[in-house]
């Protein structure tokens, strides 16, 4: 499953959540998580503050995290400083 960014889809820039949801933030990022309980069950919403991307991650997506190794975890970052190509 692949994030969205809010440009790609101006019908659906954002989906829906029950909460105003929390944020996160370092020197790296700054992300919104909530819970979307649309759809078929409830997955987790999180949302990219600074670009406009999201993604919804069912149960199955969040267990797969749990298994992932460091290597794995590393080979996953895209932002700030670990951005791939320079921009």
């Amino acid at each position: 499953m692949g994030a969205t960014h809010a440009a790609d889809d101006p019908a659906d820039s954002s989906p829906a959540s029950e909460s105003g949801g929390q944020e996160l933030r370092n020197e790296f990022a700054s992300v919104r998580v909530s819970v979307d309980h649309r759809g078929n069950g409830p997955r987790l919403l999180v949302e990219d503050l600074e670009t406009g991307a999201h993604i919804l991650l069912s149960p199955i997506e969040l267990a797969s995290l749990c298994l992932a190794t460091d290597d794995d975890r590393t080979g996953w970052l895209r932002v700030g400083p670990y951005r791939r190509g320079g921009t």
